[in-house]
């Protein structure tokens, strides 16, 4: 009798333990994934959603206040996390205003009072993805890929870009403090930026004649490749008709990049017919590549592009389809090295996700992660000349390449 009592408390003990770890959320063990290492990589078996349907789940039942719960900007909150997770500063998921704000930047309108330059929200930060060439943020050293934490003071994390953007965009000739974080090469450096905002008309394609050394020289300087450069660029051409150039000077410096056609277009007034400008590689599509047009105009006129570090995506191509296709002098540092191109998804909510699609590679194909464009002759730029007597060095080398 004693046995079969002792053998009743065992199993009822069992039972208890079984119910307690089947009903107790904090203990559910029937749904914890299985890991096994293959091939130095993770394989889970289990639906990879399965953990925020169950805490949805969770909280759902036993939260203790369901009014603070709101379901859709839970969700929204979660897949802006899930998308920042890639560690990929060009992929973004946008809300509707963050959307809207994110492509009022992309128009390229003149009228705005500000700092000029195309922003992102993400995280605690607004991040500088363009700085618009001579503009307000240019002129104060705001680069690309810096992150802005505080304006005048405020701390920015719990506001929307829209938000941001307003406080950036007040009238002109007026003051707006930006503290921001730059990532240098073993630290991150928290600096204090005053931008006086204005309104200006900044053209994509500029240019002069030089006279150098008793030869005519074009300088020409793209800004940024939007839908209006290449027409711009054929009409400083047309220019040229009547002089007799020796040399071109293509200015690539804080050129943060544009459309892909407008790049082809502007690189095939120099390289010649059927030659290789870029190619493009995406994960499931066939490669793509992208051939010179021809126009017959530039191709034997000898060229020296200038580039720096802040020269990216279709500066790079262009100056690389020229270093390589054409033999042009590549002058100042390395580049940036920003070999992506991103494209929008929408959504019928206005939301969209903004993420990288594919790839570019130059003719020489050489690898896009880390590699730079290396110039043929490496000049340091002087700040301290050019603010303080407007003295441009890396052009004034150009300048002597003709000598």
């Amino acid at each position: 009798m004693k046995f079969f009592k002792g053998l009743i408390v065992f199993l009822c003990w069992i039972l208890v333990w079984w119910i307690v770890i089947k009903y107790n959320p904090s203990n559910i063990v029937k749904n914890i994934s299985t890991v096994t290492i293959k091939n130095n990589s993770l394989w889970y078996y289990q639906d990879k959603y399965e953990r925020f349907e169950l805490v949805d789940a969770i909280l759902q039942d036993d939260y203790y206040y369901p009014e603070n719960i709101n379901n859709w900007l839970m969700i929204q909150d979660a897949v802006k996390a899930y998308v920042d997770a890639i560690d990929d500063p060009y992929t973004v998921y946008m809300d509707a205003e963050e959307n809207s704000g994110f492509m009022n930047e992309l128009e390229w309108e003149d009228h705005f009072e500000w700092i000029w330059a195309v922003v992102s929200k993400k995280d605690y930060y607004v991040l500088i993805e363009e700085v618009i060439k001579n503009a307000p943020a240019y002129k104060a050293w705001i680069k690309p890929l810096d992150r802005i934490i505080k304006i005048d003071n405020d701390y920015i994390q719990d506001w929307t870009l829209d938000e941001a953007v307003k406080h950036m965009r007040w009238p002109a000739w007026t003051k707006v403090e930006i503290t921001l974080e730059r990532d240098s090469w073993d630290d991150t450096e928290v600096l204090k930026i005053e931008v006086i905002r204005d309104t200006i008309d900044i053209p994509s394609v500029s240019s002069e004649i030089l006279n150098v050394w008793e030869k005519k020289i074009w300088y020409v300087e793209i800004s940024t490749i939007w839908e209006e450069t290449e027409k711009l660029f054929k009409l400083s051409i047309k220019e040229l008709m009547d002089e007799w150039i020796e040399w071109i000077i293509l200015d690539l410096r804080w050129n943060w990049g544009g459309y892909l056609d407008i790049w082809v277009e502007i690189a095939s007034h120099f390289v010649p017919k059927w030659q290789l400008v870029v190619s493009a590689k995406y994960r499931w599509y066939s490669d793509t590549n992208y051939y010179s047009k021809w126009y017959w105009d530039l191709e034997w006129i000898k060229t020296v592009v200038l580039v720096d570090w802040l020269t990216a995506s279709a500066g790079e191509i262009i100056a690389l389809a020229l270093q390589e296709q054409v033999w042009a002098t590549l002058l100042w540092t390395t580049t940036f090295w920003k070999w992506s191109i991103q494209t929008i998804y929408p959504f019928q909510d206005w939301d969209s996700i903004k993420y990288t699609v594919w790839a570019r590679y130059p003719p020489s194909e050489i690898g896009i992660n880390g590699i730079w464009v290396s110039p043929d002759v490496i000049v340091e730029f002087d700040a301290e000349a050019y603010i303080n007597d407007d003295i441009d060095n890396q052009l004034e080398e150009a300048k002597n390449l003709f000598n």
